[in-house]
């Protein structure tokens, strides 16, 4: 998936739930003001999800402009395929294919036929000369039919629509996914799913101090099932949420390269940390959440504390519509307490060298966090 493609698709998402949050109608009628933007990693894999406080999810698929009619149809094909999982589905195209057809009024009279005109797909259209990450105003030309029924098995949506980190190091993701691939080819036991197996596997190398943390020291957890219980969700979701594993555990084509690269190099080596950062900008969307705190930064500095920044920071992402609202998050913002806000995301972009440290800390006093902009443009590039 393309960078700009992310950067437009999440403009648009801020933007409707801009207007979610101030009850512009037609939206009103729909979602709560509690609205926010959050993802859903298992197949058909939305662009975004619109969710609120009663669940009510909206699925939505991006085209970005200057593409073709056929690839603005097959858009309308994944909208209306959206809403077996979830509750509505949304299309979101420019006015005009790259040939200058009207192709958002073409779609919407496809919607407009009796067989569609009370499903839950609606249609949203921008201007493709004025449309920008800074000027994302869409038109709603087609909205939804409200539902009679909910999805029958909605899907699951994720915590935050970025890729959450706790942890886990690039020696114990290598280790995850050989034996994900191991559990693929020649399974321990015949039952229980190759997520499971292969954690197992790990949790016994772990067990036996054969694992490092990223400091470089000899990994050391406790044998509680509780302790095992919490590594096993944060090191198979962060997998998951970089789009390495399936929600199986069975190994992406992603997965399967970077596990190559890791075989090849090494678990610690510049070419596996690269590519373990590539994926964590773009698909754990880490580089949306990048230009969404340079935009903070940049209409509020200077900072004159970090708590000070960090509190700023956690309601400016709400507001923008990234962030649910958690007030024992926006209290640990405050506090700086062991399990802070970003405290843990902080960590990573350090140690992947995607923002410039200050000595033992990453908080510039008056500029806030300073990213690499050289480095995040090799990657993604």
């Amino acid at each position: 998936m393309s960078t700009n493609h992310d950067i437009l698709a999440y403009a648009v998402a801020t933007e409707a739930v801009r207007r979610v949050r101030i009850g512009v109608p037609p939206w009103l009628a729909l979602l709560s003001t509690t609205a926010y933007i959050t993802s859903s990693r298992a197949w058909p894999v939305p662009d975004f999800v619109l969710v609120d406080s009663n669940n009510i999810a909206v699925a939505a698929e991006f085209k970005p402009p200057q593409q073709t009619k056929r690839e603005y149809l097959t858009g309308l094909g994944q909208a209306v395929a959206y809403t077996r999982d979830f509750d509505y589905g949304l299309l979101i195209i420019p006015d005009i294919a790259d040939d200058g057809y009207p192709i958002a009024q073409h779609v919407v009279s496809i919607l407009q036929q009796a067989p569609w005109a009370q499903s839950p797909v609606g249609v949203i259209s921008y201007n493709p000369a004025l449309f920008s990450p800074s000027n994302p105003h869409f038109t709603e030309a087609h909205f939804f039919s409200k539902r009679a029924s909910r999805p029958v098995a909605p899907a699951a949506l994720d915590s935050s629509f970025y890729a959450k980190w706790r942890e886990i190091s690039p020696e114990e993701m290598f280790a995850l996914l050989s034996h994900s691939y191991d559990e693929v080819r020649r399974p321990s036991t015949p039952t229980g799913t190759i997520r499971d197996r292969a954690f197992l596997r790990l949790w016994g190398d772990i067990q036996a101090h054969r694992l490092h943390h990223w400091g470089g020291g000899v990994r050391n957890y406790g044998t509680t099932i509780q302790i095992r219980t919490g590594v096993n969700k944060n090191y198979r979701n962060f997998l998951y949420h970089v789009g390495w594993t399936e929600s199986d555990g069975s190994l992406t084509k992603e997965g399967l390269e970077v596990f190559h690269v890791g075989t090849l190099y090494g678990a610690n080596s510049r070419p596996f940390l690269d590519a373990l950062s590539r994926s964590v900008l773009l698909e754990g969307k880490h580089l949306i959440l990048f230009n969404a705190i340079a935009e903070y930064q940049d209409l509020v500095r200077p900072f004159p504390a970090e708590q000070i920044w960090l509190e700023g920071l956690e309601n400016y992402l709400y507001t923008k519509g990234l962030l649910k609202r958690n007030p024992a998050r926006a209290a640990a913002a405050i506090a700086g307490s062991a399990r802070a806000f970003f405290k843990a995301e902080k960590q990573l972009w350090r140690n992947l060298e995607l923002i410039k440290p200050r000595g033992a800390r990453v908080f510039h006093p008056g500029r806030g966090l300073i990213f690499n902009w050289s480095r995040i443009t090799d990657l993604v590039q």
